[in-house]
Parts: C-alpha cells; sequence; structure tokens
C-alpha cells in the first residue's frame, strides 16, 4: 500500500517504523504466553509452547583451535541493505 505523495525511503521508513512496534508488541505477547497456559486459548487460535535444540558453532574457538582449516572453508558472502538516513542529518553536514 503507497500512500500518496510519500517518496519511497520514508515509506520504507514507515514500514520499518511498523514492523519494529509489531516485533514490540510480539515479544510481550510472548512472555505472557510462556508464562500464562490460561491466555493461550484464543477464539480462532491455541498458541502451543514447543522447543526444540540445535547444534550451534563457536565460529571464534574454532578459528583460534584450526585457523588454517576454518580458513580453507570460508567464503566471502554479499550482502545488500538499504540504510535510510534522516534528510536533516544530511543537510547538516
Amino acid at each position: 500500500m503507497t500512500l500518496p505523495n510519500l517518496s519511497l525511503p520514508d515509506e520504507l521508513a514507515d514500514i520499518r517504523s511498523r514492523i519494529k512496534a509489531l516485533e514490540a508488541r510480539e515479544a510481550v505477547l510472548r512472555v505472557t504466553l510462556l508464562r500464562d497456559e490460561e491466555a493461550r486459548v484464543g477464539k480462532d487460535y491455541v498458541a502451543e509452547i514447543r522447543e526444540t535444540t540445535t547444534q550451534r558453532v563457536d565460529m571464534k574457538e574454532l578459528r583460534a583451535m584450526y585457523p588454517n582449516e576454518v580458513a580453507e572453508h570460508t567464503f566471502p558472502a554479499k550482502t545488500t541493505r538499504i540504510v535510510l538516513r534522516a534528510v536533516a542529518d544530511q543537510e547538516a553536514k
């Protein structure tokens, strides 16, 4: 949904702001659902708590112990990001 007369960077900033607010609300709901079993049943959904165990690699330790082996299997990965800066910040420079 593009708002009229709103530039793309401004719309992106607005969307990111809304996402941040939704993520904060999600964090509050998550804590409540984990602590209160009675809060887990809604009109349309039931929240089930499931735990999983995953394996993690301590890359810092691995590099310290086996630097050559890690370097041999390490490759660059390119990431593209869009960074927003307020126009007022640009004008001050």
